[in-house]
């Protein structure tokens, strides 16, 4: 398998939306999955949802967040302007 995977086994992609402990992030880059993982896990370059001028993005392992539905977020994202 050539694709990162998330912490339940679904491909993260450039501009997919992620959870990462407490935080919602969109990723920015995916690197190559680790040969011989228990879940074809690798790096993967995040930055916030909704980043300050001063956020940069991190590189975290992709066993450690999850994928979340673009649509999900949008709605999100709009009940907290909302607010």
């Amino acid at each position: 398998m050539n694709e990162v995977l998330d912490i339940i086994g679904r491909p993260i992609h450039v501009d997919d939306f992620v959870v990462f402990y407490s935080n919602v992030y969109r990723v920015i880059g995916v690197g190559k999955p680790h040969p011989g993982g228990r879940n074809s896990g690798g790096p993967v370059r995040i930055k916030l949802a909704e980043p300050s001028k001063t956020t940069k993005s991190v590189v975290k392992f992709s066993d450690e967040m999850c994928v979340i539905p673009a649509e999900d977020v949008t709605v999100w994202l709009l009940r907290k302007g909302y607010s």
